[in-house]
Parts: C-alpha cells; sequence; structure tokens
C-alpha cells in the first residue's frame, strides 16, 4: 500500500498480522529474478496479458459458473441470484458483521493514492471476519455475495481509471486470497469451496496459489509500471495469503522475507514515508510555567537577603549572649605591674576643672585631677538614647564645652564607655560591650570636631563589667551607665 498520507490524517488504519505456521528457514527466490517453480496457470511472458488462460477470459465470471453448474452438496443452499445480494434465509449471529463491508456505503476516503486498492477494500475487509467464524449458515448465498462484490470491484476500478490488464491481475489475486481464506475454515473446506470457488468462477481455475507468486515475481521486474497491482498483492500477503508456502518446510519464513523485499521494492518506488500514523497523536507539549518563572528575580533575590538576614542576626545574637561572660571574666583579671617611676615635674599637671566648674556645680560631670592625668566621667543617665548610642540634642552643648576645655591641653585622650547589667537586646548593638563601645565612639566623634586631631583618640568599652555601684536599683543602674574621658598628661 502507499506510504503517502491518506486525505484524512485524523485516522489510524490498523492492518492485522497474520499468524501462522513457521518451519525451518530455506532459501527465498528472489524478486524480479527467473521464474523458479513449476509454471502453472500459464505464467510466463504472458501470465497477465489480455486474453491469457486464467485472466483475461471470463471477466463476468458466466463461463465458469456455466461450466460448473454442478450441484452444491446437499444442505449448502441454491445457487447465486441474478445481478444482486442475496441474504441467506437461515440466520446467523455474526453474518451481518461479516458482510457489513459488502453493504456498507462508498468508501472513497480510503482510496488514497492507489486508485485499485480502494475499489478492493470492501473486500479486503471481509478476509479476518471470514477467518474467525467457526461456521456460515449458507456457503452458496456467501458465494453469491462474493461474485456480486468483486463485479463491483471491477466496475469501482474502471471507473477509477484502472488499465485492464491492471484489473484482471488483481481480480485474480483476490480469487485467490478469498478462496484461500474460506478453504481453510472449518466450514469451507474439505473440498466444499474448492469445486465452485470464486477462482473456478472467474478464471476457471481452481488454485492460485503457484500462479500468484509467478505472477508477482513478473511484475516485480517494472515495480514503476506494475505500482498499484503490487501493491494491492502486497496488502494480501501482509493479511494472511500464503499459498504454495502454506505447505512448503519452512514456508512461513521464506514468505515473511518476499514480503519484506516486495515492501522495500514498493517503499523505493513511493519514496519516504510518514512514520506516524496520525499527525495528530501527541498530546499538548505545552507546559504551565513554574511557580519560580511567574515570581520576578529581584523578589526571589529579596527574599533570599531576608532569610540571610534573619539568620545573621540569629547568629549574631547567639554570639553575645555567650561572649558577655567570658568578656566579663576577662575583665575582672588583674596584672600586678610594677610600681611607675615618679612622673618628672617639669611639666605643670593638666587642668580642665577650673574650665569646666559651672558643669560641675549642675553635676553634668565630676572632674578628677591626678599629677598624670585628667579624669572627666560623663554620667549617661540621659545623655543617650536608651539602648542606643545617639547623644540626645540637649548634650551636644555640653559636649562642645568638653571639647574646648580640651583644646589647649596637649596629650592623648581616652574615651571608656560603661553600661549596666541590663543586656542590650537591638540589632546594632546586640550586647552591652557593644553599646558601651558605641556611645564612647560616639563622644570622640564629637570631641574631634572641637579638640582635634582624631589621632589622639581612642575607644574602649567595658560594658556592664565596672560597675561604680551594685546594679540592684533603678538609681545604681543610672549612676554605673557614663562615658569617662582620660586626658593623659604628655
Amino acid at each position: 500500500m502507499s506510504q503517502e498520507e491518506l486525505p484524512d490524517s485524523d485516522r489510524t488504519i490498523l492492518v492485522p498480522k497474520p499468524g501462522g505456521r513457521r518451519g525451518a528457514p530455506a532459501p527465498v527466490p528472489g524478486l524480479g529474478g527467473a521464474a523458479g517453480g513449476p509454471a502453472a496457470g500459464g505464467a510466463g511472458a504472458d501470465a497477465f496479458a489480455p486474453g491469457a488462460a486464467g485472466l483475461g477470459a471470463g471477466t463476468d465470471g458466466s463461463a465458469a459458473m456455466g461450466a460448473g453448474a454442478a450441484a452444491w452438496p446437499h444442505g449448502q443452499g441454491s445457487g447465486p441470484a441474478a445481478g444482486g445480494f442475496e441474504r441467506p434465509a437461515v440466520g446467523h449471529t455474526n453474518y451481518d458483521a461479516t458482510l457489513a463491508p459488502l453493504t456498507a456505503g462508498p468508501r472513497a476516503h480510503l482510496n488514497g493514492v492507489n486508485p485499485l486498492v480502494g475499489a478492493a477494500n470492501a473486500l479486503l475487509d471481509l478476509v479476518v471476519p471470514l477467518r474467525i467464524m467457526a461456521t456460515h449458515p449458507s456457503v452458496e448465498g456467501l458465494r453469491s455475495q462474493l461474485v456480486a462484490a468483486i463485479k463491483k470491484f471491477e466496475h469501482d476500478a474502471k471507473a477509477a481509471g484502472c488499465e485492464q490488464e491492471a484489473i484482471a491481475v488483481a481480480r485474480y489475486s483476490l480469487c485467490t486470497f478469498l478462496d484461500e481464506t474460506i478453504s481453510s475454515t472449518p466450514w469451507g473446506g474439505s473440498g466444499v469451496w474448492a469445486s465452485r470457488s470464486l477462482l473456478v468462477a472467474f478464471h476457471n481455475e481452481a488454485f492460485g496459489g503457484e500462479k500468484f507468486f509467478l505472477i508477482l515475481q513478473k511484475l516485480s521486474q517494472q515495480p514503476r509500471a506494475n505500482l498499484h497491482v503490487l501493491e494491492l498483492m502486497y496488502l494480501c500477503l501482509a493479511l494472511g495469503l500464503e499459498g504454495r508456502y502454506r505447505v512448503m518446510d519452512g514456508g512461513r519464513v521464506q514468505l515473511d522475507l518476499l514480503r519484506e523485499r516486495l515492501q522495500q521494492l514498493i517503499q523505493k518506488e513511493r519514496g519516504p514515508f510518514e512514520p506516524d500514523l496520525s499527525l495528530r497523536w501527541k498530546g499538548s507539549s505545552e507546559k504551565r510555567p513554574g511557580l519560580l518563572r511567574l515570581i520576578p528575580v529581584w523578589v526571589i533575590a529579596a527574599a533570599a537577603g531576608l532569610v540571610l538576614l534573619c539568620i545573621h542576626l540569629g547568629f549574631s545574637f547567639l554570639l553575645n549572649r555567650q561572649s558577655d561572660p567570658v568578656y566579663a571574666a576577662l575583665q575582672r583579671i588583674r596584672l600586678v605591674a610594677p610600681a611607675p617611676p615618679a612622673p618628672p615635674m617639669a611639666n605643670p599637671p593638666v587642668r580642665v576643672a577650673r574650665f569646666l566648674a559651672p558643669e560641675i556645680e549642675r553635676g553634668l560631670v565630676s572632674v578628677t585631677e591626678t599629677p598624670d592625668r585628667s579624669t572627666i566621667v560623663l554620667h549617661g543617665d540621659g545623655v543617650f538614647k536608651s539602648g542606643s548610642a545617639e547623644v540626645q540634642p540637649s548634650y551636644d552643648g555640653l559636649l562642645q564645652r568638653i571639647g574646648d576645655a580640651l583644646k589647649p591641653v596637649p596629650g592623648k585622650v581616652i574615651v571608656i564607655g560603661h553600661t549596666d547589667d541590663v543586656p542590650g537586646g537591638s540589632s546594632r548593638y546586640p550586647s552591652n560591650w557593644a553599646l558601651s563601645k558605641g556611645r564612647a565612639a560616639t563622644v570622640v566623634e564629637l570631641l574631634a570636631k572641637q579638640a582635634g586631631p582624631a589621632a589622639r583618640y581612642s575607644v574602649e568599652g567595658r560594658g556592664e563589667t565596672e560597675p561604680l555601684v551594685p546594679n540592684d536599683s533603678a538609681a545604681n543602674r543610672a549612676r554605673n551607665r557614663r562615658v569617662v574621658i582620660i586626658v593623659l598628661t604628655p
């Protein structure tokens, strides 16, 4: 059959693969070579020419049927009615389904590129139902139906423009195939069908299983000119025609190889074919976009950054909670240092108390002066916002005054921050040590603006490790929150 696409591409046609016996492999006569085997039925150069014995003569079947007018076996019914389909008098459960292809309407949609096959479709459709029927109520009635169907095939093939020679060969092939199919059934075997077969009716021959393959070998020598007939004969082989190979040792294997070579020969003439039976057998390949494709990239990046930030803050809080006790223990360690030598008296001691006398009287600061240093304590209660290192605006003037006092005084300045024992809780200052150092750094930043440079200042944070009084009341905790400014004498 042609491998080109049928007009109705949504239909999928399943061609049954017939069963059968398998034997030992044997050599296969090649297609297109010399004719092998005994010559039967007038095969040879004129095997399919008009007027050849068994092909061109008796196309209407009248002569053959007249010659075979002997009565059928008792109980098998009467001969065919003139010109039409006859339904047997005895009913059968599978009979309607068997003859459905003969009574169906036009099948032009299955013609494809081979009109000869299109005209024979109704007969080819009968093969499988006939093969599987266990009984038949009227063999004579079935013969009448098939005779009329073959005549209709000839009429349709002529109407489709097929040549008479091709029609004759196709008719011979169909008769051979149908006769073999019916003869292999329980109700058509044992010679019941052979004496009144379709080959007898149309070609006056009893067996075509040998001549079929001789004709096939002859036609295969010119495959392009005989392509339509070769495709019909290939369908007969594909649907189970065995012929002479039925009784040969290893015949099944040889027949399979022969059919495969015929298929390759047809495909070579037809060209490449579409491997898919249906153009729309696959489901839709469209995929819904995943969740990640629906969400913008910046949203994913922002979410990942937020998760990382939360992880960082969590680990930071845990680290500071665990490090505070260690830091407090380190601060309690004191090294015994040798007594420093007496400072030289060449330089007078640093004096800032007189400059900050007004602030001292108001209790904003306290100043302690020794020969080597001046210590200014800036009481932190009220100077900074709670939990923050930001100076209250009302204390900007005080820090400017301290800066003015330090401006004429040379020497290094150490700024130390202290807190109470209440744990810190902000993301910026997760521990008291971080808060105390942050407050000292803020004071240094403001003092450097008044009494720079910034290199003379150093920052330290002590947290709650050096309380002035026990942190057992709100008043005591307020006293412990402070910033100490130490001015060392150069």
